[in-house]
């Protein structure tokens, strides 16, 4: 029995020392894989931007990392029992009002926030502006408190201030150009209608016969040339003048099957010296438009020359109108025309710019008409969209509202297809 006592003795002994083992095992490894953690935290603190910090219940700053004192240039304990709280009464935190009502209601309520901004008065007089986000401390319930990060965000600020001054600068240059332009244009046109007047009298021989034809030549080529410059100073003009803010809307009922009709017959002679089709597929339904006639007329009649521009001999163009999905107007022209790549689909519609070069030298023009177009369906709060295909064909569909839709108090009858 004796020897049995021992053996068990020996035996549990053996047990509580292997046991103790592997407690202190466990226990090692346990500390080696906090310190891992509390190294690999500190690594992170040292190297970031932020710091970090805790107030209690009261908002009072209980802790303030190293961090602030490198970030700021500010002592830590300088900091310490003050809130960012008093700064609200600061000239820029007056101007975040509502920021500040938002932030209030948030820790007033013990919910997490994040990147709430504020300015505190920083050293040798200069404002300074922070960055926080935080979470409520909570024990058993109770609300001791936020911690959280903190980040100086002055130089970020004066960044995106130089930014917004630059963008402002930018503004205002964009706008003394355009209404240069306007002036320009408008000074430029007085002397461009004499030339065009006298030249027509000269063509049309109205004091007497020309005895030379080739005067009568130059005389025609004056004509010409001098109505193609006034068309590109009109567009010049309308174009400064949207950029700048001047041109208003006449706005008034429509009848869009009228107004189309009426470009077709101001085109018909140059669709038939280019020998091209016009078709015109008008619903007799279709409804008026309040808007301003002579612009959408100048719309239509712009997107119609570039189809006669750009579609060689034997081509076909069609302009369309309904009543689409939203209950919007949609007037559209699709040409056979030589096509816009998809690289230069949205280029084309900003001013002065044009498809790629070589179509730019044969057929000529300066690059307004597109963009005219947009300008003028955004101020009647439409969109316009291009679609293409190299070779093959252009579409284009001016979206206008459904709000701008009206009834007519008859309706008529149209021929739906002109050519």
């Amino acid at each position: 029995m004796l020897i049995w006592g021992g053996a068990l003795f020996v035996l549990v002994q053996s047990a509580l020392i292997t046991l103790l083992l592997v407690n202190h095992v466990r226990r090692r490894r346990d500390f080696q894989a906090l310190e891992a953690s509390e190294k690999r935290f500190r690594d992170m603190a040292a190297i970031s931007s932020d710091w970090f910090w805790e107030v209690d219940e009261n908002h009072r700053l209980t802790h303030l990392s190293e961090r602030f004192e490198s970030v700021t240039g500010e002592s830590v304990a300088s900091k310490l029992g003050v809130s960012y709280l008093d700064f609200e009464k600061l000239s820029y935190n007056e101007d975040l009002g509502d920021a500040w009502k938002e932030h209030r209601e948030s820790i007033r309520n013990h919910r997490p926030f994040r990147n709430f901004e504020y300015a505190v008065p920083g050293t040798a007089g200069k404002q300074c502006y922070r960055r926080i986000s935080g979470t409520p401390i909570l024990e058993e319930g109770v609300f001791k408190g936020y911690r959280g990060t903190g980040t100086d965000i002055t130089e970020e600020l004066e960044r995106r201030n130089q930014l917004l001054r630059t963008i402002y600068e930018a503004d205002l240059a964009n706008r003394a150009k355009s209404a240069f332009l306007a002036n320009m244009s408008h000074e430029l046109r007085t002397p461009l209608n004499a030339i065009i007047g006298f030249s027509e009298i000269i063509t049309g021989q109205l004091f007497g016969k020309v005895e030379n034809d080739r005067y009568l030549d130059y005389a025609n080529d004056i004509n010409d040339t001098g109505k193609h410059l006034l068309t590109v100073l009109n567009d010049l003009l309308d174009i400064s003048r949207i950029e700048a803010g001047f041109l208003t809307l006449d706005e008034n009922v429509i009848d869009v099957r009228q107004m189309m009709r009426s470009c077709a017959r101001m085109l018909n002679e140059k669709i038939s010296a280019a020998n091209l089709s016009l078709t015109l597929n008008i619903p007799p339904d279709l409804p008026a438009f309040l808007g301003d006639e002579t612009r959408l007329r100048q719309v239509l009649i712009n997107l119609l020359i570039n189809a006669v521009k750009f579609t060689p001999a034997g081509g076909a163009i069609s302009a369309s109108a309904a009543i689409v999905e939203d209950g919007g107007l949609e007037i559209s022209v699709k040409d056979t025309g030589v096509g816009i790549s998809a690289a230069d689909l949205k280029r084309v519609m900003e001013p002065f710019q044009q498809a790629e070069q070589d179509l730019s030298r044969r057929y000529g023009g300066v690059g307004l008409g597109l963009s005219l177009a947009r300008n003028l369906t955004e101020l009647h709060d439409g969109t316009i969209a291009l679609e293409s295909e190299q070779g093959a064909w252009t579409l284009v569909r001016v979206h206008l509202p459904v709000d701008r839709v009206r009834d007519y108090p008859e309706q008529g009858q149209i021929t739906q297809t002109a050519h």
